[in-house]
């Protein structure tokens, strides 16, 4: 299993680069492939708004780099450049700004595609990362002309119930204080009712 993850944003909402604020002694980004390298053969770092400052957080992390010169036109244009660089492989689709995401979430959606061809992790009904896809998806999404989200709703997959962390991306300064209030803590997260999901 390949695993892209998306670090080229530009965090617009959080007004500055969310990837990179501290969480346990580290850049969220950093947390976030750390765990990607715990259940993927490969990773695949998709890099574009400040692109050495993610690196540097990065270093010494087995990862490859794809930079995309596009990144300032939205996520779609970082996915595509990822799934580029996959070789004969599966992959999965993973934001960086998912630092509590639990292996076990990961490995339990890609035993999916055993018998299904595209597979998402949800918490509470809401769509959460990573997205898993089986190879032949590879060159489809590459001609396909709409958003990733149209793909997925023409070409049906299966959605795995999993933990908050599949869903807790960090694109606000009030979630990014949740989760240093929280230390990451999912049990305590999900009692925090004013903490928007979706």
């Amino acid at each position: 299993m390949t695993t892209i993850v998306l670090a080229a944003g530009l965090s617009e909402r959080m007004g500055k680069n969310k990837l990179l604020l501290p969480f346990r002694d580290e850049a969220i980004i950093t947390t976030t492939v750390k765990n990607a390298l715990s259940f993927s053969d490969r990773v695949i770092v998709v890099v574009g708004n400040e692109e050495d400052r993610i690196k540097e957080a990065l270093s010494g992390l087995n990862t490859d780099f794809v930079f995309n010169k596009n990144y300032k036109e939205g996520q779609r244009t970082s996915t595509l450049e990822g799934i580029k660089a996959v070789e004969n492989d599966d992959f999965s689709i993973l934001p960086g700004d998912l630092p509590l995401l639990k292996k076990e979430d990961a490995v339990n959606l890609f035993s999916k595609l055993e018998e299904n061809s595209i597979a998402r992790c949800s918490f509470g009904g809401v769509p959460g990362h990573p997205v898993a896809y089986k190879k032949e998806n590879r060159e489809r999404l590459l001609a396909y002309p709409g958003s990733m989200k149209e793909y997925l709703k023409e070409m049906g997959f299966i959605s795995l119930p999993s933990s908050l962390g599949s869903i807790f991306d960090i694109d606000t300064p009030e979630k990014y204080q949740a989760l240093l209030e929280s230390d990451g803590d999912l049990s305590i997260l999900e009692r925090c009712c004013d903490i928007s999901f979706s």
